[in-house]
């Protein structure tokens, strides 16, 4: 069932444009990523929603703000129900929603509906709101008693509050109006990536990505990612560690779908220094890192390794 949801995801994603790279076999936080001009999408595919796990979701985040990513988890269902189609769904402080749901964002046919804590919740133009009550002279306490609410929620409602959607009707209905905001995901997200706290890190268990951090650039560290840790002075440098050759070729055929990916300069870090280059990635024993001292010399080394042979 997951398999079919994700080749109908790819498929959806190819048919709008975007190029896609495949992760589901890296055991990573996310399965797809997905790139046009305009946007990169992050994706985890699940047939059940609940599945998604909190450590995975806070790499997701980080890796929505490194990346300058919109991250999605698409599922059909979750424990008690199947997702609905324009509605959005919160879990562990991600977007999930529907295949169907999903095509119609790309399509730029907006939700307007998110379902939280077992409550279907909307946005109202409260300017829009205000006008159409006064235009019809009525005043808080009489639409309040129209709608079953109170005074005080009307007036918060007018001050820009979320509703529910049964309320959100029965404004409609009395003021003849459409009040219900669209949900545009991708430019709230982008909001969402601003706020996102403690992205880079500044104690290090490792120690050869403590020595690139000292190099002078920001490092962000990941558990769960088909990479360790992404260098971000600019151009990200996305960092993996291997050391068996076995390890070193799965690591470079890794780094080399995430280079399309999230366009990223990509290096192997290894404690054994065998190797100059797999697969076209270029390898960095750790304890060159400690004859270094700046992080043009890293980049300088790279790029020596990107021009020669294994």
């Amino acid at each position: 069932m997951r398999e079919a949801l994700l080749l109908k995801t790819t498929a959806l994603l190819k048919e709008n444009g975007f190029a896609v790279e495949s992760f589901v076999r890296s055991n990573a936080c996310f399965d797809l990523v997905a790139k046009r001009l305009d946007m990169t999408l992050v994706l985890k595919v699940f047939n059940n929603i609940d599945a998604l796990r909190e450590e995975h979701a806070a790499e997701l985040r980080k890796i929505a703000a490194v990346f300058n990513a919109t991250v999605l988890i698409i599922g059909e269902k979750s424990k008690a129900f199947s997702l609905k189609k324009g509605v959005l769904y919160e879990r562990l402080g991600l977007t999930a929603l529907s295949l169907s749901s999903l095509k119609g964002l790309l399509d730029e046919h907006f939700p307007s509906v998110k379902y939280f804590k077992g409550k279907s919740i909307v946005e109202l133009d409260a300017g829009k709101l205000r006008e159409k009550r006064k235009e019809m002279g009525l005043t808080l306490k009489e639409l309040a008693r129209k709608i079953d609410s109170t005074i005080e929620s009307v007036h918060r409602y007018e001050k820009g509050a979320s509703t529910s959607l049964n309320t959100a009707e029965k404004l409609e209905n009395v003021l003849n109006a459409n009040l219900v905001k669209k949900i545009n995901l991708f430019e709230e997200q982008k909001l969402e990536r601003e706020k996102e706290k403690q992205l880079f890190a500044e104690n290090f268990e490792d120690h050869a990505l403590e020595k690139v951090h000292d190099l002078g650039v920001k490092v962000a560290v990941f558990k769960h990612a088909p990479f360790k840790a992404v260098a971000h002075p600019g151009d990200s440098l996305v960092i993996g560690k291997a050391t068996a050759r076995k390890g070193i070729e799965k690591k470079a055929a890794d780094l080399a779908k995430a280079k399309e990916a999230f366009e990223g300069k990509p290096l192997i870090i290894s404690q054994e220094f065998r190797y100059r280059h797999v697969a076209d990635i270029p390898i960095v024993a750790e304890e060159e890192l400690e004859s270094l001292s700046k992080f043009k010399d890293l980049m300088k080394l790279i790029q020596e390794r990107e021009n020669t042979k294994q």
